[in-house]
């Protein structure tokens, strides 16, 4: 996969989904910019520059509920760590 290229990507799924090149460009850039977006959102969240109360209205409860596992997790992992383990 990784041989092939933007154009090839693009070709095969114009003839996939039977839609024209203006509709698949402007659906990659739609995913694109929404995955940025959160990644951006969650970063932001995870250095206390967005607050939880936003992050709330931008995520389901599931997905935040993860999030902050995770940061527990490592935050309990390097504690550990840094206690010899």
């Amino acid at each position: 996969m990784h041989d092939r290229t933007l154009t090839e990507h693009l070709e095969f799924l114009i003839s996939q989904r039977d839609q024209d090149e203006a509709t698949i460009l402007a659906h990659a850039l739609r995913t694109g910019i929404e995955t940025l977006y959160r990644e951006a959102l969650i970063e932001g969240y995870l250095l206390g520059k967005v607050p939880r109360d936003v992050m709330m209205k931008e995520l389901d409860p599931a997905q935040l509920e993860e999030i902050e596992y995770q940061r527990d997790a490592l935050r309990r992992d390097v504690e550990w760590g840094l206690r010899g383990g």
